[in-house]
């Protein structure tokens, strides 16, 4: 083998080499661009998660509440079962009695 024809094929093994490092090298960084936008995508999903669990935790508490005062309504005996009606129509509904008067503050206090 000639001087030149050994010359040119460390030149073409160099050249070679150099753009197999630069394609791992391109690579490399754009696997490291997806792993990061994966990671920063999927703790911006935890979190929406974890405060949808939360608004939902306040819902059940809401609920359990509400279940327990219906299951003291349906152990009321009719007297205070009465009461209880009245209360909520008031207390909800801002419903009076007939020929009740209501006072309402415009004040706002």
């Amino acid at each position: 083998m000639s001087k030149k024809t050994r010359v040119a094929s460390k030149s073409k093994r160099l050249i070679d080499n150099r753009f197999a490092r630069a394609v791992i090298s391109v690579v490399l960084i754009v696997f490291a661009f997806y792993v990061v936008f994966t990671l920063v995508n999927q703790q911006v999903e935890i979190a929406r998660k974890k405060e949808l669990l939360d608004h939902l935790n306040e819902e059940i508490v809401i609920q359990e509440v509400k279940n327990d005062e219906m299951k003291q309504v349906n152990e009321f005996d009719d007297s205070e079962n009465d009461a209880y009606i009245e209360r909520v129509a008031r207390e909800e509904f801002d419903y009076s009695k007939q020929g009740e008067r209501v006072f309402i503050n415009v004040a706002g206090e």
